[in-house]
């Protein structure tokens, strides 16, 4: 599983994160716009490639359009997402892909352009990844809570447009990196354990050696 292609998908929250939090209250439709334009710049690009838009990609799209819409539609919704939609943008993000376990685990889509394709549909494949796929889902809901509570607490230090330094950076992007190295390291440590379940049942066309789950 490629990492550079699931970190790319998180470039979205970042540009936002990044002229939204940083320019405060006025800039909200601006960031919303921009996290969605490159959101569609992936999607474009995954259906130029032939491949199917991913998880990451489209969530980012709908929920940057969303918000700048919201912004621009309502004025009073701007101050309101200012401090607020870096949040709801990522817990948008945990709540589909906890809903898509059971589907199609978000991290499958990844894992498929770099396992054979007659193990997509083996047991072990689909396990790994909704193990994966639901670690990461924890990490971007608990980085939902760390922007809230950086949100909160900078609600709660009156004529504040921005969370003071140290709030913004604990809980803005240390803890999320912090989270996101933990997924990335279980990840890793899941996708690569060598495992005779990765092979598929006796007789099957697929059956031989492999220690790549995802």
């Amino acid at each position: 599983m490629s990492m550079l292609k699931v970190f790319a998908g998180f470039v979205p929250w970042i540009v936002f994160s990044l002229v939204a939090t940083r320019t405060g209250t006025g800039a909200v439709a601006t960031a919303g716009f921009l996290a969605f334009l490159v959101a569609a710049a992936f999607i474009l690009r995954s259906v130029l490639r032939g491949e199917s838009p991913k998880v990451l990609e489209v969530t980012g799209a709908v929920a940057f359009a969303g918000i700048a819409v919201a912004s621009l539609v309502d004025p009073r919704a701007d101050a309101f997402l200012a401090a607020y939609g870096r949040s709801i943008a990522t817990w948008t993000l945990a709540v589909v892909i906890f809903a898509m376990l059971p589907i199609m685990p978000f991290t499958e889509q990844y894992a498929r352009e770099s396992v054979p394709k007659e193990f997509w549909h083996t047991e072990r494949f689909r396990s790994v990844n909704r193990r994966i796929s639901a670690a990461w889902g924890v990490a971007i809901a608990s980085t939902g809570v760390g922007h809230l509570v950086a949100s909160l607490l900078r609600g709660a230090e009156p004529g504040t447009t921005v969370p003071s330094r140290p709030l913004d950076l604990v809980f803005n992007w240390v803890l999320p990196i912090a989270l996101i190295w933990w997924a990335v390291r279980y990840t890793n440590r899941l996708s690569k354990r060598p495992d005779d379940t990765t092979r598929p049942g006796p007789g099957h066309p697929a059956e031989r050696p492999s220690g790549r789950t995802a």
